[in-house]
């Protein structure tokens, strides 16, 4: 058990015989309980050596999310019915590098428990529903396809990752999915889907040696092949390959523009990785964060209105800074975006007092994210790490020094991995 005195959490960790890692995080002030069970495989890991083989095998793009959608299909029709008449609520999710499945009750622990792992550990797949899923995937695919926000987003990641298969929505094309057969999802699920390439998450109203003893009872009967080590390849990238400007034409309005940094800090792990990610929300805020000189003067001189954002995406294989919005003026806005990113050092909100506000700002939002037990459980989901959790992130944010973030800058915002994309609307 790991004990975080000053926040009052404790955190009962186990790993099964069977691999299966389980996280425990009891808050007696709360009615519900939410549990996710999540694998270590998203869209990205589209190429690697599968159980028993001996060379790399490339799938189709998409397969993960496909994967995800044919485990609710169970021989006894869709889990969601299960879980309702349980009392639960039930849902899950596909993104670059995880599949998660969620479920939320407020009493009838053990037979939630066992529904989630049961039907997460028992595929059902046929021919014939994975026909059927490949119209529905079709639909999906079609209704991000027409929205602007989202080719704006995957315009800024194809510049910067052109050959990685993050390149690729997460449910794959409409023409990679069609290839999609029974053995290929097998040998995808039985690859990743085993238990010690799993952690389940409980977090909420509950007694932890009740919660463990439910798991056991469901996992021992199970025989599961031998655990073996997932081996992933993605392809070599230079900064040379980074595309510099892409514009699309979009049935819009107004004009849409991301600016984007390419890191490369991606193989950092454990504690220094949940530092190195504070730091660069910290750096970020500091330059363009509602406090900022830059905002405002953007704001005053029209460049951005309320869509403006800006993000830092930290990921297994990829990491990289996501600036922008809508704009009237796209070219202008990328210009000094660009301008304040290769400036930093001489940013007039490069100040320790800035720092100072923006590290209680933060303090605040962190807090604020412990009242929610999604929020906790999706950032476990998130920082899957063996010694670091969320609640070791106001300690590191009370430790990070201005030094530390000034020199994160200069190493992060360089010209050579700095790229732009914009949706203009179509011409008449």
């Amino acid at each position: 058990m790991k004990v975080y005195k000053h926040l009052e959490e404790n955190i009962y960790t186990e790993k099964l015989e069977n691999g299966l890692q389980v996280k425990l995080i009891p808050k007696k002030e709360y009615k519900k309980i939410y549990a996710v069970l999540f694998v270590d495989f998203g869209s990205v890991d589209q190429m690697f050596m599968p159980r028993g083989e001996s060379e790399y095998k490339s799938f189709p793009y998409g397969i993960a999310h496909f994967l995800e959608h044919k485990l609710f299909e169970t021989e006894d029709g869709d889990v969601s019915n299960i879980f309702s008449s349980q009392g639960a609520s039930v849902n899950a999710y596909t993104s670059n590098t995880k599949t998660a499945y969620m479920c939320s009750f407020t009493s009838k622990l053990q037979q939630n428990i066992d529904v989630l792992l049961n039907f997460v550990q028992t595929p059902h797949f046929t021919h014939h529903s994975v026909e059927d899923e490949k119209s529905i995937i079709t639909q999906e695919i079609q209704m991000y396809k027409d929205d602007p926000d989202w080719n704006l987003s995957l315009g800024l990641i194809e510049n910067l990752y052109p050959k990685h298969p993050l390149r690729i929505d997460v449910a794959g094309t409409v023409e990679s999915i069609q290839s999609i057969d029974v053995e290929m999802l097998m040998t995808n699920y039985d690859t990743f889907y085993h238990p010690s390439n799993v952690q389940l998450i409980l977090i909420g109203n509950l007694n932890p040696n009740e919660a463990i003893k439910y798991i056991k009872e469901n996992q021992e009967p199970k025989i599961f092949l031998p655990p073996v080590v997932i081996d992933r390849s993605f392809p070599d990238e230079a900064e040379t390959d980074i595309l510099k400007y892409r514009e699309t034409r979009f049935p819009v309005n107004i004009p849409k523009v991301l600016v984007g940094v390419k890191g490369d800090k991606y193989n950092l792990e454990e504690k220094a990785a949940l530092r190195h990610i504070i730091k660069m929300e910290i750096l970020l805020d500091l330059l363009f964060g509602d406090t900022s000189s830059t905002y405002l003067s953007l704001y005053n001189d029209e460049l951005i209105d309320d869509s403006f954002s800006f993000d830092y995406i930290f990921e297994r294989s990829f990491d990289y800074v996501s600036i922008g919005g809508d704009s009237k003026f796209p070219e202008k806005l990328a210009s000094s975006i660009k301008h304040v990113l290769l400036n930093d050092q001489r940013s007039q909100d490069m100040t320790i007092e800035h720092f100072s506000l923006i590290k209680k700002k933060l303090t605040g939002q962190y807090i604020q994210e412990l009242n929610s037990l999604e929020a906790i459980a999706h950032q476990f989901v998130e920082l899957p790490f063996e010694e670091i959790t969320i609640f070791d992130s106001l300690s590191l944010l009370e430790s990070i020094t201005f030094e530390e973030v000034k020199n994160i800058a200069r190493d992060y915002f360089r010209e050579e991995v700095i790229s732009v994309f914009s949706v203009k609307p179509r011409k008449s």
